[in-house]
């Protein structure tokens, strides 16, 4: 069995409008949390890589309660680990506090103050055979019938397959980040943007990379310049500052400070960049919310989201 990237690198959906008509599609949940390729091998070892490839097993140890999957081993499965809120509801600040910790002793504190939870939304091998060109309806039978811990750690989320309205309804109703489409029909196509899969977000949002950060009174950074990726490169994307919490900026200001570059990774349009900004490494990952883009492609009203990782990892 080959470790992603390459083989099992995750599938990712298409950004483009929804099907009129919704017959034939699954409605899934569009969960805020980081993607995750999970596997089981014969002996009962858990594996866990990020969507780039990373290993993320030693960050997640709850998730070695998949060993008891080993009946159905080898085993590979794509999900998504959220962190969930008093409501039962995916948090991303709160997932937040448990991506980018390192060491045992502090993944362990972390592990009993913010539980997460793997949902899980496809299976690519099932006892050693490779079932990604089954359609989707038969994947998600054999995901159904896995026996999976019950304490909490991993879940088979709903999905609506006769109403995909009513998910789409459903997901409104409690303000989530929108729904992911899924033709029943559809392969799994390892590392490929499929039109077959639709990413339906109620609220425009951006990947970006941090460029630079202005200092508040306290040190702190109090806004974000952002590069937004493109296929001649980063380009620079405008100041986002709405948003940034107390823990955000905590969170952020020894990862910028270990970055620090001494110019931009791109051209900054008249009349220039802002008074003493601190440049860094185009390494930092992150997610905004916007209004729209402006004729010059600069994010109008952007709200920060969250971290997403850091680049190669």
């Amino acid at each position: 069995m080959a470790d992603h990237p390459g083989r099992y690198a995750p599938m990712l959906a298409s950004e483009v409008p929804a099907p009129a008509d919704l017959t034939g599609w699954a409605a899934e949940v569009k969960w805020d949390g980081m993607r995750l390729v999970t596997s089981v091998d014969a002996g009962g070892a858990v594996a866990v890589h990020g969507r780039s490839g990373v290993d993320a097993t030693v960050r997640y140890p709850e998730l070695a309660s998949l060993a008891g999957l080993v009946a159905d081993a080898p085993l590979v499965l794509d999900g998504e680990v959220v962190a969930l809120d008093a409501a039962g509801l995916p948090s991303f600040s709160r997932l937040q506090q448990r991506m980018m910790l390192a060491g045992p002793a502090r993944i362990r504190t972390a592990r009993v103050r913010t539980p997460v939870t793997l949902m899980l939304f496809d299976i690519l091998v099932h006892r050693g055979t490779t079932v990604t060109g089954r359609p989707y309806r038969e994947r998600r039978r054999l995901l159904e019938r896995l026996d999976l811990p019950g304490d909490g750690t991993v879940a088979v989320p709903p999905v609506w397959t006769d109403d995909p309205a009513a998910g789409i309804r459903w997901t409104r109703d409690r303000r989530l980040e929108g729904v992911i489409l899924k033709r029943l029909t559809s392969r799994y196509q390892p590392g490929r943007r499929s039109p077959d899969w639709i990413k339906v977000k109620y609220r425009p949002s951006a990947d970006i990379v941090i460029a630079g950060w202005l200092a508040d009174t306290h040190g702190e950074p109090r806004s974000l310049l952002v590069g937004l990726p493109g296929p001649d490169g980063l380009r620079y994307g405008g100041a986002v500052g709405s948003g940034l919490s107390a823990g955000q900026r905590r969170l952020l200001l020894p990862l910028l400070t270990a970055a620090a570059a001494g110019t931009p990774p791109f051209e900054i349009p008249a009349p220039g960049p802002p008074a003493g900004v601190h440049w860094v490494l185009p390494l930092l990952e992150g997610e905004v919310h916007y209004a729209e883009l402006t004729r010059d492609g600069i994010l109008r009203q952007p709200s920060w989201k969250g971290l997403r990782g850091i680049a190669g990892e």
